[in-house]
């Protein structure tokens, strides 16, 4: 028995070291790959790619929250190249689901946690913190010659799915009914398919890029259109219409009082949904998408609407923490048995003062909370001298010119004396 425990105290301790240099070998970074390094006059630009993330967040659904998203989760890894964001599309329900069960640290949704979801992720040791980081609306466009102001959501369902054809079934003259819509994917396409058609098929429609939306409106007798309010230009504010909940409620255009007051009925929310309050890198994704000069701007420059002020800061409360150690590159340049090196904090670094007339190599590694990896493969250029420089090429030759000069003339006055 005695021999039968050393047996397993060895064993357990040659497990143990093994996870130690797992978690060792774990904890540095690799190498930074692709690097390029060009000479522009004279200086030296160089730029390369992080191999991996140290921290990798997954998002998980829907669909229509993932087209506002990503365009920040771009940027977001553009600044913070040490995180990677996954976004996987699907439904409210599949953003949850995935969540509860441990298979994403994020839910992203277009529209807050309801109880149901709620208590099934306490159920599970969760505590669920929502958190609004935006919105979304469509405009509905309608050529102004048909004089029609508003519309239902009956209404609009039914010219959308065919089983309206003509304009003067809802209050307007006998002119067939123009559908003209976004091209498919988009995000308003997505929009009214799900929240007017209940996710059927739409009727025949032409399809646009946004921006020719509102021409095509305006060029066809009788048209209808949509477009995410974000990206109406303002001399098309005259075809937009008011949407009605029933026949006889009371029409709303959006605008970000409606949308953020649930008062118009094409617009929703966008909610990110963490176990308790985000710290780390989490808290630092989240920071980012809520900051007004990052993830809120990018937003507004995708035609979605960024949270009003009072709604920002209330979500911004919601952020434990964020990191305080990104990301850095260290970066070696040598020559001629002489090393420099330099850090940055991007994936690029610009040499204005190398040294000229030699062979130049640079490398690159990456430092993540102290530890360094590996050196990338060497990038080696040659920077010539600049023309005309007396330091360069050429140089010698005024000191020597004048030693001629004045051995020419010793030789001449020589030359005289003798005769």
């Amino acid at each position: 028995m005695h021999g039968m425990g050393r047996c397993i105290t060895a064993t357990l301790l040659v497990a143990l070291m093994c996870v130690s240099a797992l978690s060792a070998s774990a904890a540095v970074p690799s190498s930074p790959s692709d690097g390029v390094a060009t000479v522009d006059a004279d200086k030296v630009n160089i730029s390369w790619s992080p191999t991996f993330a140290s921290s990798v967040i997954v998002q998980s659904g829907c669909t229509a929250s993932n087209l506002s998203m990503a365009p920040i989760a771009k940027a977001f890894m553009t600044d913070h190249p040490s995180i990677e964001i996954e976004l996987t599309g699907g439904t409210n329900t599949f953003a949850f689901t995935e969540w509860t069960e441990g298979r994403s640290d994020i839910a992203q949704a277009s529209r807050a946690i309801d109880p149901v979801e709620r208590s099934a992720a306490q159920k599970e040791g969760l505590d669920p913190v929502d958190i609004m980081v935006g919105a979304e609306a469509v405009a509905v466009l309608v050529n102004p010659d048909l004089g029609i102001e508003s519309l239902s959501m009956e209404q609009l369902r039914g010219i959308f799915d065919g089983s309206i054809n003509t304009w003067s079934a809802v209050g307007g003259p006998d002119v067939p009914v123009e559908r003209v819509g976004t091209v498919q994917g988009k995000s308003a396409y997505n929009l009214i398919r799900s929240m007017v058609l209940n996710g059927a098929g739409y009727a025949n429609m032409s399809h646009h890029d946004d921006v020719d939306v509102p021409a095509e409106v305006r060029s066809r007798e009788g048209a209808i259109g949509f477009l995410l309010y974000g990206l109406m230009p303002t001399d098309a504010e005259d075809m937009m219409i008011g949407i009605s909940v029933t026949e006889h409620g009371r029409p709303t255009v959006p605008d970000e009082t409606t949308v953020y007051s649930s008062a118009y009925p094409l617009s929703r929310t966008f909610h990110l949904v963490t176990d308790g309050e985000p710290d780390g890198a989490i808290g630092s994704w989240i920071d980012f998408v809520l900051d007004p000069g990052k993830g809120q701007t990018i937003l507004r420059e995708n035609g979605f609407i960024p949270l009003p002020e009072s709604e920002r800061v209330h979500s911004r409360e919601k952020v434990a923490g964020t990191l305080s150690d990104d990301m850095v590159f260290h970066v070696y340049r040598s020559y001629e048995g002489t090393e420099d090196r330099f850090v940055t904090d991007t994936t690029s670094f610009v040499d204005a003062s190398p040294p000229l007339g030699v062979n130049v190599t640079y490398e690159v590694s990456a430092v993540v909370n102290g530890e360094e990896s590996e050196r990338s493969p060497p990038m080696t250029v040659f920077i010539p001298e600049k023309e005309g420089d007396a330091s360069g090429v050429g140089s010698y030759m005024l000191p020597l010119l004048g030693i001629v000069g004045v051995a020419s003339c010793a030789l001449l006055i020589l030359a005289v004396r003798k005769r």
